[in-house]
């Protein structure tokens, strides 16, 4: 991927990088990818290098 798919995207509060990481996560999904894995990365012109762990939880029902 060449094209920075963020530059229209303010995240400035964890509840906003939440948003874009759920939705990154949910079209991920939607094209057949198993984001389920640990997932080694660095980020493009920067120092820094991340592992970000993606496991999928069991939903909780409400018994009402």
């Amino acid at each position: 991927m060449t094209r920075n798919p963020l530059t229209d995207v303010s995240i400035t509060s964890p509840g906003e990088f939440e948003t874009v990481l759920a939705a990154a996560v949910e079209t991920a999904i939607g094209a057949n990818v198993d984001v389920r894995s640990a997932w080694e990365f660095e980020t493009r012109g920067s120092t820094h290098n991340w592992e970000v762990q993606i496991v999928e939880l069991a939903k909780e029902f409400d018994d009402e």
